[in-house]
Parts: C-alpha cells; structure tokens; sequence
C-alpha cells in the first residue's frame, strides 16, 4: 500500500485497533477530529510570511502527534523544526543542508554502521535504534550528526514511529579521548536540544552498552541539557549482555551482540536498501526555508523572555 507524503487532505488511516488506542489515550488523538486539526495547522504555516515549509497531511501529522495535538505548541514546533535547518543565526544549517544519499561522506556514516534501525519492534511498539561510534577525525562528528537526522528523517515517515516512539541503544566499544574533544560543550547542547526539542519523535528510552570511564564525563554534560524525566529513562547495561537482553528482545538483535536478527552487515546492507527507496523525503526537506527578515516578532522563549533560537517547547521527557 503506498503513501502519498505530498498530498493535502488525502490522508487515510490504515493503523490497527491496539496503535489508534494508544494514539488516543497517550496523544490526544481523535480519528474524527483529525482531518480538522490538520487543516488548521495548514492554515496557520500558510498564514506565516517568515516560513516555506511544506503542507501535506503526512508531514503536520508528526507535529501534531508529537503535540499531543495541542495547536500552539505544533506551531512551536514546526516553526522551530524549520529554523534550526534553514536560520544560520537560529539554527544549526550545516547538519540539515544538502543532506542526500550522493554525499559519499553520509554514505560512509551509513556503511560503518552509525546508525541502523533495528528489525521488528520491542514489546511495547518502539522501534530500537543501534548508534555505534565511528569517529576517526573531528570532522566526522558533524557527517555523524547529519546521518543520524538523515535517520530519524526517514523513521518518521512510519506512523507506528511517530505513535510508539523510539528507543536509542548506543554502543561505546570504540568510544575514544579524540572523539569526545570533539563534542564540545556548545555541539552537546545543540545536539540534545534538536533530537528532543526540534524533532517531532517520541524519545521513550536510551540503553548504553560497553561503556568505560569517557561516557560518564560525556553523559554528565549531556545531563545538564535533560529534563528529569529522560534522565530516568536511561539505563547503563555496562558490558553486561544479559542486562541487555532483559530489556532489548533478542530477536531484534544482531548477532554480534547475542542476538537472533543475523550479522550486522545484513541490518545495514537491508536500511541501506530502505533508506534509497526513500530518498525523496531529503528531497522535499531541501524545500524547506526559514526568512528571517520575515519574521513576525522575535523567537520567544514560553517564560516570556527573549531567546537565541533554542528556546524550544517544553517537549524533551515526552
């Protein structure tokens, strides 16, 4: 069954009985206020001289999903995921411009393995995203950034992603000195605040695997940047395979880490294949435009204050 991701009004639910619950118990989501509140949305972006963003139900949907469908903070967040890739003042355009499957570094991000979706789901619907660090220089933490939001692009695209969440496993094995100079105190922050705040994607819980002193230094910087209740949904397995197996089934599991779902190198030659199917979504988020002299008022933060741009809604422990 295929999907129209640039049509106005064509949506169709195909989701099963137990994800429509879910989505309206956990989202607010009502199937006959649905179509409104999209429309409503479109209206509002079309209504914005500062924006050039695109209008088909599938794309607003993410934001109203991850609203809970509350209007405003839709808007923030449309607003907000079109600026961090567009604004060189309010944004971060280096991680999002010109991000396609003919840049050979990107590519070289997905052949090592940076990060791969993993087959099937867990127990509760959320699809498990195996991150690996494969820094060699300084510049590869900005092609590792793109990749990943390359990823997180195309996962979005599945309803069941935009319903059930995510869940991140990172594996530190090859985590060295070099790369975490390479983060830096400002990328960090920027960062968690595009993967929480910025992305229309449900964050339910982070596993880190074969850790060693250097992620503990990361992760309390990281934890400057966290709201409490995603600081709780971190779990270090440390090099404990059993601990992981507890909570990611084995079946989605590559075998190099005990699990049942084959060799890695298949995992990633199959999202390879998936992310080229897919390809034209970077297409149509090139389109996307942020003009700043447009701009009705200055960014806001919710408290009222004046902000530099990363004043995001207040989403992150979602």
């Amino acid at each position: 069954m295929s999907t129209d991701f640039t049509g106005e009004g064509t949506y169709a639910c195909h989701l099963d009985e137990m994800t429509q619950e879910k989505a309206r118990e956990e989202l607010h989501e009502c199937p006959e206020e649905r179509a409104s509140q999209i429309e409503t949305l479109r209206n509002w972006v079309k209504q914005q001289p500062h924006l050039t963003c695109r209008t088909d139900d599938h794309f607003l949907l993410r934001f109203l999903r991850r609203s809970k469908f509350n209007q405003l903070l839709a808007q923030k967040l449309v607003e907000n995921f079109v600026m961090i890739r567009c604004s060189p003042s309010h944004g971060v355009p280096g991680w999002f411009r010109g991000n396609n499957l003919n840049n050979t570094e990107l590519m070289r991000m997905l052949e090592m393995g940076r990060s791969i979706p993993l087959p099937g789901r867990d127990e509760q619907g959320r699809k498990v995203i195996l991150i690996h660090s494969v820094y060699k220089n300084p510049e590869d933490f900005d092609y590792a950034m793109r990749y990943t939001f390359m990823v997180t692009d195309i996962l979005l695209r599945d309803e069941l992603n935009q319903i059930h969440g995510v869940v991140y496993l990172l594996d530190f094995t090859k985590f060295t000195r070099s790369e975490m100079f390479a983060w830096g105190l400002d990328r960090i922050q920027k960062a968690v605040k595009c993967l929480l705040n910025v992305y229309p994607v449900r964050n339910k819980a982070m596993h880190t695997y074969k850790t060693a002193i250097l992620f503990n230094i990361i992760y309390e910087v990281f934890k400057l940047f966290m709201k409490k209740k995603l600081k709780d949904r971190v779990y270090n397995h440390k090099d404990d395979q059993e601990s992981l197996h507890r909570v990611v089934p084995r079946e989605l599991l590559p075998e190099e880490y005990g699990g049942e779902a084959g060799p890695l190198q298949k995992l990633i030659d199959d999202w390879k294949d998936h992310m080229m199917s897919n390809a034209d979504e970077f297409d149509m988020l090139e389109k996307l435009d942020f003009d700043e002299s447009k701009m009705p008022g200055k960014v806001v933060e919710e408290n009222g204050g004046e902000d530099d741009g990363w004043g995001m809604a207040n989403l992150a422990g979602e």
